[in-house]
C-alpha cells in the first residue's frame, strides 16, 4: 500500500467516529482522486482547457505549445506538461518536432467533456 493510500485509508477511518462535514465531501473525493465512482478523472484542469480549445479550433489543424498558451492565457509550460497526458491517452497527435507540432486526434474530436 503507498503512502498516499495509507493516508487515505487512516483518515477514513476517522471519519467513522467523527463524521465529515458536507462541504468538504467533494474536496475530499478530488483529493483522493475520485469522482464519487472510484475512478480518477478523466482530464486535468488544464487538459479540459486545452481539449475544448482545439475542439472548438478545428479549422486550425496544427498548433504550437506556445500559441494554446497565448490563446488561453496560461504559460507554455504549462500546456506542454497537460498536453503530455493527451497524447498518452491519444487525445492529442504530437505531429513535428523542432517546434513540437500537435494536433487532435478524431478520438479527442469526438469525446465529451464533462464539467
Amino acid at each position: 500500500m503507498s503512502l498516499k493510500q495509507n493516508f487515505i485509508s487512516y483518515v477514513e477511518n476517522n471519519f467513522k467516529t467523527n463524521p465529515m462535514p458536507e462541504d468538504l465531501i467533494e474536496y475530499w473525493e478530488k483529493f483522493k482522486g475520485t469522482s464519487g465512482s472510484g475512478d480518477k478523472p478523466l482530464f486535468t484542469e488544464n487538459g479540459k482547457k486545452i481539449l475544448t480549445f482545439l475542439q472548438n479550433h478545428t479549422d486550425t489543424k496544427t498548433w504550437k505549445a506556445k500559441d494554446i498558451a497565448e490563446e488561453l492565457f496560461i504559460s507554455s509550460r504549462t500546456v506542454s506538461g497537460s498536453i503530455r497526458k493527451l497524447v498518452t491517452d491519444g487525445y492529442v497527435e504530437k505531429v513535428g518536432q523542432d517546434p513540437t507540432i500537435y494536433c487532435i486526434t478524431e478520438k479527442g474530436i469526438n469525446i465529451i467533456i464533462n464539467d
